[in-house]
């Protein structure tokens, strides 16, 4: 009836060559929005409040006047420029990435 047919190294026909693998999800996974967004907002209040910082001090050349807003935007800058790339990286489609690297707010 149904014979099977070899390649002409034995390997069984292409056909099933992926007969065992997972079937592709019917959906896209969620975006979680709220960490978008606040990836975003703390990359950019980042990156102003560092350019503040580096504004005050080349205008006053006091160190001590422009740490206040290098420490504030660096720390929203470095979270923010890690988890946008991330997310960049996701929307890329870049295999190794997904969303559960990102830290959720599950409420």
């Amino acid at each position: 009836m149904h014979e099977r047919r070899a390649c002409s190294s034995g390997a069984p026909d292409i056909k099933y060559a992926n007969f065992h693998k997972e079937p592709p999800p019917l959906r896209p996974p969620k975006v979680p929005l709220k960490e978008l967004f606040l990836s975003i907002g703390l990359f950019l209040a980042g990156t102003i409040m560092l350019l503040c910082g580096a504004n005050v001090f080349f205008q006053n050349f006091s160190l001590s006047d422009a740490m206040p807003y290098n420490m504030i935007g660096g720390l929203c800058f470095i979270p923010g420029a890690y988890h946008s790339f991330i997310f960049l990286m996701i929307f890329n489609k870049v295999p190794g990435y997904s969303y559960d690297m990102i830290s959720t707010f599950d409420t």
